[in-house]
Parts: C-alpha cells; sequence; structure tokens
C-alpha cells in the first residue's frame, strides 16, 4: 500500500498559508471523515466487526434510557450481552407508533440539531421519523467517497435530475455551481454540477439544456431517463457526454442497462432507503452486487417465509442503522427481498448483496404462489399509442391493471396491444384491464412508480 495524490486535482493554492498549518480545517475534516469511512468498509474486517459491535450497543442503550417503546423491546438483559439476533424484527408499523408517541429522542439539551423527514410512500403510507445533523452529514461524506473509492475522475461534471412537484417554467428549473465536491471546493478542483429540478418537464427544452454541458456523472431516476430517451434515443447520453449513469429512485430494468451498455456508459447504483440513506453500493466489476456500507448499517437476512426466485432463496432484508439516535431502526424490515454473502468475488471482503427486489416495485405474484420479476420499459408502451403517463398496478392475484393517462379513450387494436405487451411480460394466467384515464392518483408516492404490487 502507498499513499499517491498525483492524480488528484489538487488545487495550486490547496495548502494552507497560516503559520504551522497544512490544510485548513474544514476541507481537512471533510476529507477525514471521508477516509474513516474508506478505513472502516475496506480495511481490517475484525476490526469493522468490532467497532459496529460497540456502535450497536451504544444506540441500544441510548434506546433504552429514552424510550419506553424500546425498552420493553430490549428487555432486562444487560446491553453488552444483547446481539441483534435477541431483538424483534421491527416494522414500518411500529415506527409510526414509536414516533407518534415519543417524538424524536434527540432533545434540545443533546445540542444536535433534528429535523422530521418521511419516506416517499412508495411502497405504502408514508413514515415520518427523525434525523440527525449527523445523518445529514454522513449521507454528504458517503456520497462523496465512492468517488474516491472507485477512483473516479473528479474533474467531470456531475448533473443531477430531482423530481419535485412545484411549477417551473417550461417544467424544470436550473441551478448551476463550480464545484460539485464543495465540502473539499479549497482543496481539490472538481467539474461543474447542474441540479435540474423538474415536474412535467417540456423534454425539448430539457434535452437542450442538457446539451449545454457536458453530463458528466448523471444522477436520475429511471422515469426521467425513460422520458428523455423517448424523445432523444440512447445515443443522446453518449453525445451529451455521459460518463456514467447513477440510478435514485428505484432500480433501473435490465433493458434500460443494457441499452446503457450498449453505448459504453457503466450503469452503478446506490441500494438505499429514505429512512437510512445508502446501505450498499454497486460492484464495478459485478453487477448487481452491493457492497454494503458498513460504515452506517449492519444488514441481516430473515429467511423464514421459504421465497424463491428464478431458483434462488432470498430472504427479508432486516437493516440496522448504527447513526439512529433521533428515530432508532434496529432490524428494520424495509420491505426487499435478497440475498447475502460474506465477501464479494471482486475481492472485497465485506458482506455483500444481490438479488434485490423490492416487495411492492417490480415483483409480480403468480396465482400459483411463485413470485417473478417484472419489468417493462416506457419505449415499449409509447410504441403503442401516445399518452402523457401510465401506471400498471397488480390489484388482486390474477389481474392486472394498466392506467394510460392523457387519452379520451383507446381503440380495440391499443387495448389489445397493451394487453398483449403485459402478457408477454407476465403470463397467459393474468387478466389485463386497459384503462384510458384523465389523471392518474399517484396520491403521496412522489416516486410514480410505473409499475406497483398492491397484493403484496
Amino acid at each position: 500500500m502507498r499513499f499517491d495524490f498525483s492524480v488528484l486535482p489538487i488545487k495550486n493554492r490547496a495548502f494552507s498559508e497560516k503559520p504551522m498549518t497544512f490544510i485548513d480545517p474544514s476541507p481537512k475534516n471533510f476529507l477525514g471523515a471521508i477516509v474513516d469511512l474508506v478505513m472502516i468498509e475496506t480495511g481490517n474486517p475484525t476490526a469493522r466487526e468490532h467497532w459496529q459491535h460497540k456502535q450497536l450497543h451504544n444506540l441500544l442503550q441510548h434506546a433504552a434510557q429514552r424510550s419506553a417503546f424500546w425498552r420493553k423491546r430490549i428487555g432486562a438483559k444487560k446491553i453488552k450481552d444483547i446481539n441483534l439476533s435477541d431483538l424483534p424484527v421491527l416494522t414500518r408499523g411500529e415506527v409510526v407508533k414509536q414516533v407518534a408517541a415519543e417524538g424524536c429522542l434527540l432533545t434540545t439539551g443533546d445540542s444536535i440539531r433534528t429535523k422530521n423527514d418521511s419516506t416517499s410512500g412508495s411502497s405504502g403510507t408514508p413514515v415520518h421519523f427523525f434525523i440527525s445533523e449527523m445523518n445529514t452529514h454522513y449521507n454528504v461524506v458517503r456520497s462523496a467517497a465512492q468517488y474516491f473509492i472507485e477512483g473516479r475522475d473528479l474533474t467531470r461534471n456531475r448533473t443531477q435530475l430531482y423530481y419535485k412537484s412545484t411549477t417551473h417554467e417550461n417544467g424544470f428549473a436550473v441551478v448551476k455551481k463550480d464545484n460539485w465536491l464543495s465540502d473539499l471546493g479549497a482543496l481539490i478542483k472538481s467539474g461543474k454540477n447542474k441540479q435540474i429540478d423538474y415536474f412535467n418537464p417540456n423534454s425539448a427544452l430539457l434535452c437542450e439544456e442538457l446539451r449545454l454541458d457536458p453530463i458528466g456523472y448523471l444522477v436520475a431516476g429511471p422515469y426521467i431517463v425513460e422520458a428523455i430517451l423517448q424523445h432523444s434515443g440512447c445515443e443522446f447520453f453518449r453525445n451529451a457526454g455521459t460518463a456514467l449513469w447513477i440510478p435514485i429512485g428505484y432500480s433501473a430494468s435490465p433493458q434500460l442497462r443494457d441499452m446503457f451498455s450498449s453505448i459504453g456508459v457503466p450503469v452503478r447504483a446506490h441500494y438505499s432507503c429514505r429512512e437510512m440513506g445508502m446501505i450498499g453500493s454497486e460492484c464495478e466489476e459485478v453487477p448487481g452486487h452491493y457492497h454494503i456500507t458498513t460504515s452506517n448499517v449492519i444488514v441481516e437476512m430473515k429467511y423464514d417465509d421459504n421465497i424463491q426466485i428464478g431458483g434462488k432463496r432470498l430472504g427479508r432484508v432486516l437493516v440496522t442503522h448504527l447513526h439512529s439516535y433521533a428515530t432508532p431502526f434496529i432490524r428494520y424490515d424495509i420491505g426487499d427481498l435478497a440475498s447475502m454473502t460474506d465477501a464479494c468475488s471482486c475481492g472485497h471482503a465485506g458482506p455483500v448483496l444481490a438479488n434485490i427486489h423490492g416487495r411492492t416495485k417490480q415483483l409480480l405474484k403468480h396465482p400459483d404462489g411463485r413470485l417473478s420479476p417484472f419489468y417493462i420499459v416506457g419505449k415499449e408502451m409509447s410504441g403503442i399509442a401516445e399518452f402523457t403517463e401510465y401506471r400498471i398496478r397488480q390489484t388482486a392475484i390474477d389481474i392486472i391493471v394498466v392506467e394510460i393517462c392523457g387519452r379520451e379513450s383507446l381503440t380495440p387494436d391499443e387495448i389489445s396491444a397493451f394487453s398483449d405487451l403485459i402478457k408477454s411480460h407476465a403470463s397467459g394466467e393474468f387478466k389485463i384491464d386497459v384503462q384510458a384515464v384523465s389523471k392518474i392518483d399517484w396520491g403521496q408516492n412522489i416516486k410514480r412508480l410505473g409499475f406497483h404490487n398492491e397484493v403484496l
């Protein structure tokens, strides 16, 4: 091992001009935090496990002191003698009850700022909870750390597209910064940052905006990426200088990944949830395998339900957020299915998740009880008829409803074509109900998933 920063884009006047000082405190502390996280996640496994064990006990001690709800769950056993498997699984409903009854477990006396947060509601009713300023800081540091872990070129631009339900001219608003790695701005020169908040954007004008500067690292949900693909095709992203696509919100379908692979643009997803931030980062060498962010979480698998998808045995994903002092998440069932191994075939010596399936996002339940992945690419839908948006739902064990928005009616041929498309991705055992609707009731689901399972 050697330290070599020759490839790091250090600024010409990066080092401090103060006497007896190498680097000014702010960028040095941020860089130091990155080093901390990388060392925990990629260093000595025994040291990492010891650190996690101590962090868990610190969190349990805090929860037991502040919460009657958690005292009951932890029981009379001494904190130092507790293993995770001793504790019951935490459900969304139980989090809702704890927050409603007890509020935030950090107080003004702790001198740590907190704020309300909530999930998007894509799996049902939004879960409201509290986070601390440490959680926000961790998420920023961990996001930056991934660029260092993979040795990405920091001088490339970063382009972020976020869905925001606000009104803007042309359906989107743009904010630009000269340096996307702003917390290290005094030390390291990074590319430009462009954040685009959109809501029903004008696709032609959005593409025109994206062409103004090389896209670089694209941080965007599959929903908006599909919309751009429908308007401008896959080559647009290569011609606009896309170096890497980081999907957010929900997973990219295999078809979308193949499209980007065909133009030489890699896809590197994060596995995360609103309640705790990043849970895993996709391996550079083994797509679909996620190195668990052990500096943030402990992940367990619960295999009690004997679920198999594609011949692989999967379990429920239970996550313990080691820094969740405002609202504890300990053995939290996030509603996903996956498999887990102790190491990755790339050589990474840490736990790895694979075969990840969101229970209500991209799984069909068949009448015989089987579960299977279900992916529809927006381009397949738009190739049949013109519309503004669509939604596909499994509403019963043998019924799939297809809502086509922006059409007063559909022709018999269009209904038949939509039905045949769905059956080709599912099977003939489902009844397909194709409906023209004036508006889709997304409720509180800001993710607007193209497919949603109401049976699981």
